[in-house]
């Protein structure tokens, strides 16, 4: 099965079981977490992404496989100016019904939950009807994100100012001290 619109809200082991996959662009705008990092606009910014829903037969587990690419401008923690990041993600993860199917992985194997807040929930509390495949990806995204963005070399905007501090001439308070010993040594 392959989508020419890239849909929002899916049900794992329904479009798994068909051999859901697709590839394109989505604009930035639609990973509002990312989006919401970025600096200046983001209306030309797009995130390549590249995904498949698989299911093992034997064990009924989803498997989502997805590579994403995007570059995004951010705030750089020295000099404050915007500096442009490129983000990228592989992505293989097991799309799991509750915890007890853990032991039909490997271990070093990523997964998620599915009913920890994924999706609209319906029926039975167990499965997910709908989960939100968006949301799983920029979780994924947002862990290529750096904690602190910054420019291979840049200005410090704000050392021109220390450096004048640091440079000024300051009393030093044991001279002061000094003086007054002598004083009254006297």
């Amino acid at each position: 099965m392959s989508a020419n619109t890239f849909p929002a809200q899916i049900e794992p082991f329904k479009w798994a079981e068909q051999g859901f996959s697709w590839s394109g662009q989505l604009p930035l705008s639609s990973f509002t977490r990312i989006a919401h990092e970025a600096v200046g606009s983001i209306d030309n910014q797009w995130v390549q992404v590249d995904c498949k829903l698989s299911m093992d037969a034997y064990h009924r587990i989803v498997w989502l496989k997805a590579h994403l690419k995007t570059t995004v401008n951010l705030q750089c923690q020295r000099c404050l100016e915007a500096v442009e990041i490129p983000l990228q993600s592989d992505v293989h993860v097991a799309m799991l019904d509750d915890e007890s199917e853990i032991d039909h992985l490997d271990e070093d194997a990523d997964f998620i939950i599915l009913g920890e807040d994924l999706g609209t929930q319906k029926g039975d509390f167990k499965t997910p009807a709908t989960v939100d495949l968006i949301y799983i990806l920029e979780d994924e995204l947002l862990l290529s994100m750096p904690n602190s963005p910054k420019h291979d070399a840049c200005e410090h905007k704000h050392r021109p100012a220390v450096q004048a501090v640091l440079d000024e001439k300051r009393d030093n308070p044991f001279e002061v001290l000094a003086g007054l010993k002598g004083k009254l040594g006297s």
